[in-house]
């Protein structure tokens, strides 16, 4: 069985960001980024709702662009920091993780 969550980032203000992420059973979490670009958030946030998931495969649907095409790129960028940390995340908790970009 395949968990679904659904993350939304929306743009408040110049460089602050809300991200709002509908968890499986049906909770939101939500946090406010202050002074960070959509991407940063987007890791961030993904990274913390992952912790609580264990040998389970989830799929995350994103209206972050970024996020989806550096998660889904053939070839991993040398210079994704925030991609390597999500990887451990998921490697830590053996998750399988897809992420589709849903604007």
């Amino acid at each position: 069985m395949t968990l679904t969550m659904t993350q939304t980032i929306t743009p408040i203000d110049f460089a602050e960001y809300d991200v709002q992420i509908e968890l499986p059973n049906g909770e939101l979490y939500v946090k406010n980024y202050k002074r960070s670009n959509e991407v940063h958030p987007a890791y961030r946030t993904l990274m913390i709702v992952l912790r609580a998931y264990d040998d389970v495969a989830i799929h995350v649907k994103t209206n972050c662009k970024p996020l989806a095409t550096e998660f889904n790129a053939v070839v991993e960028n040398p210079n994704a920091a925030l991609l390597r940390n999500l990887k451990s995340v998921i490697a830590r908790h053996n998750l399988d993780v897809t992420v589709e970009y849903a604007s």
